[in-house]
């Protein structure tokens, strides 16, 4: 046994015996003294059930003296042991105690890194959209010195992004990170994750480029050594087939099993099954059980379902059949594990918001009877003598107002009926006969083949998107940040601009709807016509009118064709439906600028 944890062995005896004399002198400061000093005995000794409940325990002495700001800190201290534990939910729930604790003691700094702590959480579950929501809301509230958690919540919402697979977000926030990072390995590990992010894009030039400098950056540490040079020769690789890596990789596998890194050898063994996959089918299919082998001790369902889909296509039809069904299983569990942690967190948050709300509403229950019970009296009078009237007008008007608004629904249902008919016609239904065609009278290979069956999946895909169902309400800001940074590829970058500050959520929904088909108009049209590379949206809110600039660097129209190209006057009709203007500014050759205006 080593001498450090001899040591913490030992100073947790010297503390119990401490416990025991203070509790004879009934020292309440003292004794929450040890208790603080034992918990970080535990977590020395990674004893977290230990720390969680003695943790309980100086969380229960700190409730009974109604000290707010230490049970606030204590909530906190629970909650990073639970996490430790990888009893997240538990962790998740903590944080959010703690959060509004600090938020009614005006402390928002403490309130923004609980937030952080909620946000990671989320994105290690796999529930992506929940923590760009959490990370964000941390920004606000973090302090602009807080380094540490800053960078922690940058990165946090950039790991989110390629959850997402929106990569050039994800380099942005990844810059963000790194701008600020006090710590040298901090900045190392942001940047192999932006390396990451460049090469999931195919920009292998930049990834080895980063690759490249932190190679020669001496590092004591061997994790990260061996991971710069795993990276840096599969990304090689990826960029040139003929490139000789196979070295450099069987280096970093080398140093990954001396230091038995568990989580490098999955990426080790995942990059060398992938290298001899063209070459040696027997090698490839070797080091994909593996991966496999150690995706299991590690209980990483992902990085075991990367491996069967190897296992799979290296192995016979009979084991492949048995991996198939296997893959299936685990990927059903993990779909039902992220939708679980989802309801889970939306579950906390909706019972800690219903609680506040009805804590405040209980102040006031008693007068509002009493004011109700007046106004019945003076209601019932009025009602008596006007109620038949307005019944009989009210009846006309409703009457008035559902036969148009079932009359406008029928044509906005036939209006999109056609429109995806047509899509489907001239898109899906062409490209599946071009298909067909190939199959019957080529002998084009397998991965041509699949190349065009993904267009028309990416197709079908896009149809659904343009006609789905829309997030509103508090769901609405995430739901629209994702449609817009799907537009994100190769040659197309996509900037939003203080989107989280315009707080759309407190929108009405009819507003929040059309906003979002309007802006889905406008990036359709620039994928499809205007052969842009940069894309920026802004948004301000001035004094509750909503203004958003779009411009892009595309090749750009004629004022005079504007109205009647490419859905522009849809977009018009929508604007105008909500008391809004849109005005557009185009010339050939020089971009397309929209500038949206409407309250709120």
């Amino acid at each position: 046994m080593r001498n450090d944890t001899l040591a913490f062995e030992t100073r947790l005896q010297s503390a119990d015996k401490a416990l025991q004399w203070v509790n004879s002198t009934k020292d309440s400061s003292a004794t929450k003294d040890i208790l603080a000093h034992k918990i970080y005995f535990f977590g020395n000794l990674m004893q977290f059930d230990s720390a969680i409940n003695t943790s309980k325990e100086l969380l229960q002495l700190s409730m009974s003296e109604n000290d707010s700001a230490a049970i606030g800190n204590n909530y906190f201290r629970l909650a990073y042991y639970y996490n430790q534990n990888f009893k997240k939910d538990s962790a998740f729930l903590c944080y959010k105690l703690s959060k509004e604790i600090h938020l009614q003691l005006g402390d928002s700094s403490k309130a923004g890194e609980n937030l952080a702590e909620m946000a990671i959480i989320q994105s290690d579950l796999g529930d992506f959209v929940g923590s760009d929501d959490t990370g964000i809301q941390a920004l606000k509230y973090l302090d602009e010195n807080n380094f540490q958690y800053l960078t922690a919540v940058y990165n946090c919402i950039a790991i989110s992004a390629i959850g997402q697979k929106n990569y050039n977000e994800a380099i942005y926030w990844y810059d963000k990170a790194i701008n600020i990072s006090i710590k040298n390995t901090d900045k190392i590990s942001y940047l192999q994750n932006k390396a990451n992010a460049y090469r999931y894009l195919k920009i292998y030039d930049k990834s080895i480029t980063i690759l490249d400098s932190l190679s020669k950056v001496d590092l004591n540490n061997h994790k990260s050594r061996a991971t710069i040079i795993d990276n840096l020769a599969y990304t090689k690789w990826l960029a040139k087939k003929e490139e000789n890596v196979l070295p450099e990789l069987e280096r970093a596998l080398e140093i990954r099993l001396q230091e038995n890194n568990l989580w490098g050898l999955i990426a080790s063994y995942a990059h060398l099954s992938t290298y001899y996959e063209s070459v040696n089918s027997k090698m490839a299919l070797s080091y994909a059980s593996k991966m496999y082998d150690v995706a299991i001790r590690q209980n990483s369902t992902p990085d075991q379902l990367e491996a069967l889909q190897k296992m799979i296509e290296l192995e016979n039809p009979e084991k492949a059949k048995q991996y198939y069904g296997t893959y299936l299983r685990l990927n059903d569990s993990l779909q039902n594990s992220k939708q679980i942690s989802k309801n889970q967190f939306a579950k906390i948050k909706y019972d800690s918001d219903k609680n506040r709300e009805e804590n405040a509403q209980l102040k006031f229950s008693t007068a509002e009877k009493q004011l109700e019970i007046q106004k019945g009296k003076t209601n019932n009078i009025l009602l008596f003598t006007s109620g038949s009237t307005i019944f009989i007008s009210l009846l006309f008007f409703m009457y008035y107002k559902r036969k148009k608004h079932q009359i406008e629904k029928r044509v906005e249902v036939y209006k999109t009926e056609e429109r995806i008919a047509k899509k489907i016609h001239d898109e899906v239904a062409n490209n599946m006969v071009n298909i067909m065609n190939k199959v019957q009278y080529t002998e084009n290979p397998k991965a041509e083949l699949l190349d065009d069956l993904e267009k028309v999946y990416l197709l079908t895909r896009d149809i659904s998107h343009q006609n789905n169902a829309i997030e509103t309400g508090a769901q609405f800001e995430p739901f629209l940040k994702s449609m817009l940074t799907s537009f994100n590829n190769n040659t197309t970058t996509v900037i939003l601009k203080d989107l989280h500050k315009v707080e759309l959520s407190v929108m009405a929904i009819e507003k929040q709807i059309e906003l979002y088909r309007v802006l889905q108009e406008l990036m359709v049209n620039m994928r499809k016509h205007s052969e842009a590379t940069l894309v920026a949206i802004a948004f301000k809110d001035n004094k509750n009118i909503l203004n958003i600039n779009y411009s892009d660097n595309g090749k750009g129209l004629d004022l005079i064709d504007l109205k009647f190209k490419n859905g522009l006057k849809n977009v018009e009709t929508r604007i105008n439906s909500i008391n809004g203007t849109i005005t557009f500014d185009s010339t050939k050759q020089n971009g397309f600028k929209a500038f949206i205006s409407f309250k709120k």
